[in-house]
């Protein structure tokens, strides 16, 4: 009768490329998913930059072209389907904005 089976020579070679290749595998993912999240934080800044240009379209044609203030909870509710402005996925800080021009500010990710 024949004996079958895996050798522990065997076995122990199979872990270890397994470990290698988790070794390789785990650091790109995490890259990814730091740029999935850039990529998030990228399009937050967009989507506020365009309620921002609606709101202020919107104010103009009234006669009264200002940008909103942080705390509007008109413009929150108004303009984004949330009901709130979106927030960074890295560390969940708000985006700020310049009420005078408009212009959209960011942190650094790290």
């Amino acid at each position: 009768m024949k004996k079958r089976g895996f050798t522990l020579i065997e076995l122990v070679m199979v872990i270890v490329i397994i470990g290698i290749l988790a070794a390789i595998a785990i650091p790109k993912f995490i890259d990814l998913r730091n740029d999935a999240k850039q990529a998030a934080c990228d399009s937050n800044i967009g989507t506020v930059r365009a309620a921002l240009a609606s709101y202020y379209a919107k104010a103009a044609v009234k006669g009264d072209a200002v940008f909103p203030d942080l705390g509007s909870t008109t413009f929150a509710t108004g303009y984004f389907a949330s009901e709130e402005i979106p927030t960074c996925p890295f560390t969940g800080a708000t985006y700020t904005w310049n009420t005078t021009t408009g212009n959209v500010a960011s942190h650094a990710h790290y």
